[in-house]
């Protein structure tokens, strides 16, 4: 833009005749933005309630499982109460797909899960670790409670299947997830409108130099940075998982209220 007005106003450099081209133009990429953001912002929604359910499944599942404790046995509590401090951070990892500042602390609760799986009282037997952790930790807690012998009325199969079906429906928040992880917005599409945009910006001020002459340098920015801004949220939401929710504190909230809920009493 300050180019473009020296060469205008110092050597008279001719600016465009007329605004009709941009103006046309300016119409459809109006859209194109709103479309864009309005994409993204529906995938950073439906991302924050995948976690909110992640959150309220795992406190409910610990919640149940502190109804029964008796029933349970200290051992089985060890190991549903480590699995479902651990999965939130296991989930994080996968959808994110880099290493995060959690990893150690996910290291040291699967272990704390596998360790205890020598038991046989415990419903299951180490396995080798698999890609997808997170389902993992779902078939840790379905066999473990599925292992928990009937105590007259007070823990039937009526109670294993309600407690059974959280669990089912936690395994569906990672499918949710990976679908939302594996289906970006189309590449074309916002590298499409990324170079629609720059065009229009590009050759805006020979179109605004011959009515506004040197106010066409703020103008130019004000108008650059409102839509470059408006297309950067729409980057930004389009991954919730990575650019816009904050999964540790959710995570931590997870693990402390699971901590409380499963207070263990080891037997003396």
């Amino acid at each position: 833009a300050l180019l473009t007005c020296i060469a205008h106003c110092c050597f008279g450099m001719p600016g465009l005749p007329t605004m009709a081209a941009h103006t046309l133009l300016g119409s459809g990429l109006s859209l194109l933005l709103v479309f864009r953001t309005n994409t993204a912002y529906q995938r950073f929604q439906e991302g924050w309630h995948i976690w909110n359910d992640i959150l309220d499944l795992c406190r409910d599942i610990s919640n149940a499982i502190s109804l029964y404790k008796e029933e349970v046995g200290w051992r089985r509590l060890f190991i549903i109460r480590s699995s479902v401090q651990a999965f939130p951070y296991v989930m994080q990892k996968h959808v994110r797909a880099t290493s995060t500042q959690s990893t150690q602390q996910i290291e040291e609760l699967l272990e704390a899960v596998y360790e205890s799986g020598h038991s046989g009282s415990a419903g299951f037997v180490r396995e080798m670790p698999t890609e997808n952790k997170p389902l993992k930790i779902i078939k840790r807690l379905l066999a473990v409670v599925k292992s928990v012998e009937n105590h007259g009325d007070t823990f039937t199969n009526r109670e294993r299947v309600w407690i059974m079906t959280m669990v089912t429906s936690l395994s569906h928040t990672v499918g949710r997830c990976e679908r939302l992880v594996h289906t970006p917005v189309p590449r074309e599409y916002a590298r499409h409108t990324s170079r629609f945009l720059s065009v229009w910006i590009f050759t805006l001020p020979l179109a605004l130099v011959s009515s506004l002459g040197w106010w066409t340098v703020p103008s130019v920015y004000i108008i650059a940075w409102s839509l470059l801004g408006i297309l950067e949220i729409g980057h930004s939401l389009e991954d919730p998982f990575r650019r816009s929710i904050e999964l540790t504190p959710i995570c931590d909230a997870i693990s402390m209220d699971c901590e409380r809920a499963l207070q263990l009493e080891y037997p003396v």
